[in-house]
């Protein structure tokens, strides 16, 4: 199993969402990483920015922490919808056919499977990288 196949698995929940054709061609031609890697990326920045560069005590809060964490949720969601359905239309107008309508359902369960992921990802980030924090090294417990 290399690093395509888990990151397909772990888009598609081990096959909870696998979305048939959409999911063959998010595999087929390697579209999954990319999301994977932005998304991670976007965390890590986030979150290194909640706890060391915005590290106040007027944001030391958890519900700045709530904040931070769904505005990850968002950009990723936004990410994942955006580069598949740009990646899609490019690979489908190559071929001279258009987009199947039913994608844009499938890229909506993709980009929500993603926000998810991002939510775990945060909640875990946090745990990591709150204890070098001078204020909100107690958020969000």
């Amino acid at each position: 199993m290399g690093l395509k196949d888990l990151v397909a698995n772990f888009y598609e929940l081990w096959g909870a969402t696998y979305l048939g054709n959409f999911s063959v061609l998010m595999y087929d031609n390697n579209l999954y990483l990319p999301i994977a890697i932005i998304s991670i990326i976007i965390c890590f920045v986030l979150s290194a920015t909640y706890y060391y560069i915005i590290d106040r005590p007027a944001t030391a809060k958890i519900s700045v922490w709530f904040i931070t964490i769904f505005a990850a949720a968002i950009i990723n969601f936004i990410v994942a919808f955006v580069s598949s359905n740009n990646d899609i239309t490019e690979i489908y107008s190559g071929i001279g056919e258009e987009v199947p309508a039913s994608f844009i359902s499938d890229m909506m369960i993709l980009s929500f499977v993603n926000s998810m992921w991002t939510i775990i990802l945060m909640f875990l980030l946090s745990l990591l990288l709150k204890w070098k924090s001078t204020n909100s090294s107690y958020i969000p417990f």
